[in-house]
């Protein structure tokens, strides 16, 4: 959780509003009426994955991304990820292309928007 702590010390300091309702849906709501700002649900070793990707994950990734907007699950755009069950679960952060970089780096070493790579509605 260090990286997820080195996020968020970023967003503090470049004054983002942090915001947590609860819920996804007016977080996301939130992101694509202002245009800007990140959403990010992540699992870590202590708390698995919670946002189910078929029902919640995908559809509102589907939307973002429809609007201009990125989704991640760290390493792909959630609309790649393949369904094996009803119940799977995924991580995931929503936001602009610079956001969901800067998320895929700080987390996870790389991100493939840089490296050009085609994602979810926009390939």
């Amino acid at each position: 959780m260090h990286f997820m702590k080195q996020l968020i010390n970023y967003y503090v300091r470049e004054k983002y509003t942090l915001r947590y309702t609860g819920g996804m849906v007016p977080d996301v709501n939130q992101i694509i009426v202002k245009e800007k700002g990140i959403f990010t649900n992540v699992a870590s070793p202590s708390a698995k994955a919670k946002l189910r990707l078929l029902f919640e994950v995908a559809p509102l990734g589907f939307l973002i991304e429809k609007a201009g907007g990125y989704s991640s699950d760290g390493q792909k755009s959630v609309l790649d990820k393949v369904i094996e069950n009803l119940d799977d679960r995924t991580q995931v952060a929503y936001g602009s292309k610079n956001e969901i970089i800067r998320f895929e780096e700080t987390l996870y070493g790389s991100s493939r928007l840089n490296a050009g790579v085609p994602v979810g509605a926009t390939a």
